[in-house]
């Protein structure tokens, strides 16, 4: 009984070939969502009249928070209706919300600043996601810290919402870049674990999509923040 149940319950994993496959559909999906605020954000950003419906008045508010609960909202839905096709209306939709929010960095920042901080934030995504692909070494207490350290993040952006502190805006950016460069290297790791068995389904590889996709895009955000050139 002990040597039956050992069996059924033991991991059977992939082969490389088919693990690299599916992560390769991670990364495809991640672009897609990138590409899917992008747009939304491009569209919202021009058109005045979009922009100030979205970003006046108590309207703003709703738009700066509805992702902090889109995020929470969509893993609870991932988990529970685990098909391909839900999955992916949902990356989407969360890619579309968090297009709105960031619509006003086109209003703000130059074009070249934005390019930039988009180049550099796939270059070092890059960099770091291959690091956390190939590296044997367990990044898990990498991970743990960086966790924590988001967490922190995210409470001081909330309370800098209501200070409105041009240091505390920049002190946030500078670690928010360190903690979702280790996020990233961390996330790939951990997903790339959990793609290598077999229990794996499509789902999962686009709520990987969906990690990646946070850490990317929070990237690109903080290096604008933080290295941007505003209009004038």
């Amino acid at each position: 009984m002990f040597g039956s149940s050992y069996f059924e319950n033991a991991l059977t994993y992939r082969e490389a070939s088919e693990v690299n496959q599916a992560m390769g559909r991670v990364y495809f999906h991640m672009g897609l969502a990138v590409l899917t605020s992008m747009i939304v954000s491009l569209l919202i950003a021009s058109s005045p009249a979009l922009l100030a419906f979205f970003f006046t008045g108590a309207m703003k508010w709703v738009v700066m928070f509805l992702p902090l609960v889109a995020v929470f909202g969509i893993g609870f839905a991932l988990s529970n209706y685990p098909s391909k096709e839900v999955a992916i209306l949902l990356l989407h939709g969360f890619a579309a919300i968090m297009g709105l929010s960031f619509a006003m960095i086109f209003v703000v920042f130059k074009m070249g600043s934005i390019v930039s901080a988009f180049m550099s934030a796939a270059i070092l995504f890059l960099i770091m996601s291959a690091y956390g692909y190939f590296t044997k070494k367990s990044l898990d207490s990498m991970g743990k810290f960086m966790i924590v350290g988001l967490i922190a993040i995210v409470i001081a952006s909330i309370i800098n919402i209501f200070i409105d502190s041009s240091l505390m805006t920049m002190v946030i950016s500078a670690l928010a870049i360190i903690i979702f460069l280790g996020l990233t290297a961390y996330d790939t790791q951990k997903i790339r674990e959990m793609l290598s068995t077999t229990s794996s389904s499509s789902s999962d590889e686009i709520q990987g999509a969906l990690t990646l996709y946070l850490d990317f895009i929070n990237l690109f955000l903080n290096l604008l923040q933080l290295f941007g050139e505003k209009k004038e």
